[in-house]
């Protein structure tokens, strides 16, 4: 897998899901495979793909990540619990990104406009880049409601894409 595209093709192709091979240890990959591996699991979720595999998170802080697929650890728990009608998804509007987040209860919605360089972590496609530095400067407003997943110099918003709000 090295794209959304190519887990569109599985999804239509008629896979329900992915398992993933190997035990992984978050804290020990690489920058840019941790956050390959988030926006898999995010982009999974997109396109209706369950993700199966296994791993531990250590001390990294994956709250955030209740609306994705976790790892099973080696005794056979989940790392974070998977929250029943929990989602966090973004919507694309001609001029901003809607963001819809139920993972904690209630319903609360974000607008991000599309003109400010933080709306392209949310609006990426593309795994593992390295973030820009007006993006870097600007992602702590979205890491404090828990949008972004973040570690060195990549970074990928979380959000599961929805496609377009027409308005």
């Amino acid at each position: 897998m090295r794209s959304r595209e190519d887990l569109v093709a599985l999804s239509r192709s008629g896979y329900a899901g992915i398992r993933l091979a190997g035990h992984l240890v978050m804290p020990e990959m690489g920058d840019a495979e941790l956050v390959s591996l988030i926006a898999l699991l995010r982009d999974a979720r997109g396109v209706g793909l369950r993700v199966s595999w296994s791993g531990d998170c250590g001390a990294l802080k994956v709250g955030g990540l209740c609306h994705l697929d976790p790892p099973r650890r080696p005794d056979g728990s989940f790392a974070w619990s998977a929250q029943q009608g929990g989602s966090l998804v973004v919507r694309r509007g001609p001029t901003f990104l809607a963001v819809e987040d139920t993972r904690h209860g209630g319903r609360r919605r974000i607008d991000v406009d599309r003109s400010e360089p933080v709306a392209a972590v949310l609006d990426e496609s593309r795994w593992g880049r390295a973030l820009t530095p007006a993006e870097s400067a600007g992602l702590d407003a979205l890491e404090l409601h828990d949008l972004v997943f973040r570690a060195g110099d990549h970074g990928v918003g979380i959000a599961v894409r929805q496609g377009v709000w027409c308005v």
